[in-house]
């Protein structure tokens, strides 16, 4: 039996906020239901929270076999991150209630996903805040960097699954990823299966075993297992954010992204009071 990974990343665009890196390992031969599409379409506005915070509540339900007390503990259960402040404000507010009203219905309304529980192995999810990430592009002049190396950073994590295929999205119009693969697995023989401005894919071998990375364009439209993946990564950010904008005391709600209210906001933020390199991200 073999096994896939789809891995996706939310967060690339905004000027608040972490990027965020999601890798979820499952067998080839699962079932994922038709309804886990791409997070776009999953995720289209705000009252559609409660759709991705129950997908998230399921995921931790399959490896703990339990229900979360709150969305901290799914923040906890799958998160790996790094602070250097004492004050931590993309964690100090993650919120400690659920929105959605009655997670135990959840169990039952998601039998379909935990019918096939046996055959989610793991879930990954890397957090990048703010400082980290600035601290990166400003040595690298990278945000493409940036983020592949995080890519690698989740697949070297997960490689010691026999034969496991990587599916990955896309990073902006690349199509040529031998060398950076080359640079970040040197130790290992690359193989190019396809270069194409659809489908980049590629076969690495160490020590008599290889796995299989391929960068997609449009991955989640393809793989449903890269949809659930950017389902739980967006779960996690909005979290994450939803401690910011707490942290910070704002009152309503704003993306973090380049709209005019975000804008409108960080005209306002007193930084003798916060760390700005842990909240405003370089373009």
């Amino acid at each position: 039996m073999g096994y896939i990974c789809g891995i996706d990343e939310n967060g690339f665009g905004p000027v608040l906020g972490p990027l965020v890196i999601t890798g979820i390992v499952v067998s080839e031969d699962i079932k994922i239901p038709d309804y886990i599409v791409d997070s776009k379409i999953f995720y289209r506005k705000k009252n559609d929270f409660k759709k991705i915070e129950e997908i998230a509540i399921v995921a931790y339900y399959i490896f703990e076999n339990k229900l979360p007390l709150s969305p901290y503990e799914i923040f906890i259960r799958f998160s790996y991150r790094k602070c250097g402040f004492e004050d931590n404000i993309c964690e100090k507010n993650i919120p400690l209630n659920f929105k959605t009203e009655n997670i135990k219905e959840i169990i039952e309304k998601y039998s379909d996903i935990l019918k096939e529980k046996d055959k989610i192995k793991e879930i990954k999810v890397k957090i990048v805040c703010p400082y980290f990430l600035n601290d990166f592009v400003k040595k690298k002049n990278s945000k493409f960097l940036l983020n592949l190396f995080n890519f690698f950073e989740i697949i070297k994590g997960l490689e010691n699954y026999r034969e496991i295929k990587f599916f990955c999205g896309k990073i902006g119009g690349t199509i040529y990823y031998r060398n950076f693969i080359q640079y970040f697995f040197h130790n290992y023989e690359i193989y190019t299966l396809k270069e194409t401005e659809e489908i980049s894919k590629y076969k690495i071998l160490k020590n008599n075993f290889s796995f299989e990375v391929g960068f997609y364009k449009n991955v989640e439209k393809i793989f449903p297992v890269a949809s659930f993946s950017s389902i739980i990564g967006k779960y996690i950010r909005e979290i994450v954010m939803e401690s910011i904008r707490k942290s910070l005391d704002i009152k309503e709600e704003i993306s973090g992204y380049r709209d005019k209210r975000t804008k409108k906001f960080i005209e306002k933020i007193d930084f003798s009071k916060f760390r700005k390199e842990c909240i405003i991200r370089i373009s």
